[in-house]
């Protein structure tokens, strides 16, 4: 007999942790996941309700692809479009902004020309995680993820205008 749970169909993360999985057994490149995820984040908006799930789909579907096109160290052509629809669509939590702005700046050896931007970016996001209260354990995570970002970048922080 099967129970309530097996008998629902599966979430968005569900589906998007089964993705993942098929596509690193398949050892997929990056063009396959893109086409997975765009052809996944279609499938949940039609069945969204509302604009807000909408909304959600995109932004997970975009940061997903945003961090796997870090992984696959490409270059601006294919990180660009992905961080400006998350920039358009705005960050769903200050742990998304914090992860974004992070890969941002580490990523860019590749595209140094948007070192200003990266570092306000990640300057804008630890302004954010610090407003959060003292001992939060959110706060230190975020704190060490930006630390850690600002250690390994391999470009510079551009002097002041």
């Amino acid at each position: 007999m099967k129970t309530p749970r097996q008998m629902r169909s599966p979430t968005l993360g569900e589906e998007i942790d089964l993705l993942y999985l098929n596509l690193m057994k398949a050892n997929a490149a990056y063009e396959d996941y893109r086409q997975e995820f765009l052809k996944l984040e279609k499938h949940w908006l039609q069945r969204a309700k509302t604009p807000n799930q909408r909304l959600a789909v995109q932004r997970i579907v975009a940061s997903t692809l945003l961090t796997e096109a870090y992984g696959a160290r490409l270059p601006w052509k294919e990180f660009g479009p992905w961080l400006r629809r998350l920039q358009r669509l705005g960050f769903a939590s200050l742990g998304m902004r914090v992860h974004v702005s992070c890969l941002y700046v580490q990523s860019l050896h590749r595209f140094p020309r948007q070192a200003r931007e990266a570092w306000d970016m990640l300057d804008d996001a630890e302004r954010r995680a610090l407003r959060l209260r003292r001992g939060r354990p959110l706060r230190e995570e975020h704190m060490q993820s930006i630390a850690h970002a600002k250690k390994v970048a391999q470009v510079p922080r551009p002097p002041p205008p």
